[in-house]
């Protein structure tokens, strides 16, 4: 849809930062880290070409999963099930970076792999802000509808597949719209992308904030398993 939100500023959120550089949230980065992470982040928003798009479709609940309306497309799983319980609508959303993001990261790698580092966790950080800013605009602007969003789901999160990128990329003509596609290992590219369901309901979703509730490497996750995830 014709989308009235203009990003001016992506804000990374430092401690996502930190836990994308496997960094515990209290550690205290040096003043030369600080420097190092200030200059990636000034060259990586430089490069960011942030950009959207969304959509509205009718759901109707199926014993495998949730029925998209008007097309073919069938979300399968508890989770997201579980996640549309009230709605009788859900948003389809796409957001990246852009291209000149990964080619940033790409041309760091070879020259200096530690300043790579910090750009791919920054951009990482900087497309969930997107994500953020986009999600808080459509907030307020369904509110005016007395209408409530539920958190957003991504593929690959708890059950849902991570396959499902493909299909949610079509029904948006991401590519043509935002430059958006998706590899035949099922990953967007630009990489610094994301695609997102969320729920519409006509009263207030609780929000979950255990995002490590839905991840699909919960069980095995590094973060965890050291005792330095941020959630």
């Amino acid at each position: 849809m014709p989308n009235e939100l203009i990003i001016k500023e992506l804000q990374p959120n430092r401690s996502e930062v930190l836990r994308y550089l496997r960094l515990p949230k209290e550690a205290l980065p040096t003043p030369e880290f600080s420097a190092a992470l200030d200059a990636a982040e000034r060259e990586l928003l430089a490069a960011a070409e942030p950009r959207f798009v969304w959509r509205r479709f009718g759901i109707r609940q199926k014993p495998t999963g949730i029925k998209l309306s008007n097309s073919d497309v069938l979300l399968p799983g508890q989770d997201i099930t579980e996640l549309l319980t009230e709605a009788d609508s859900c948003l389809l959303l796409a957001a990246t970076l852009g291209i000149t993001a990964d080619n940033l990261i790409r041309r760091a790698e070879p020259a200096d792999i530690s300043h790579a580092l910090l750009l791919d966790a920054l951009a990482s950080a900087a497309v969930e802000n997107l994500c953020d800013q986009v999600q808080a605009w459509l907030e307020q602007k369904f509110a005016k509808e007395n209408l409530f969003l539920t958190n957003r789901f991504s593929p690959g999160y708890g059950d849902l597949p991570l396959a499902m990128q493909r299909p949610l990329v079509l029904l948006l003509d991401a590519g043509r719209q935002i430059g958006l596609t998706v590899s035949q290992s099922h990953l967007l590219l630009p990489r610094k992308s994301v695609t997102a369901i969320i729920g519409v309901c006509h009263s207030p979703q609780p929000r979950r904030t255990d995002k490590c509730a839905v991840c699909p490497a919960r069980y095995t996750c590094p973060y965890r398993q050291s005792g330095r995830c941020n959630q």
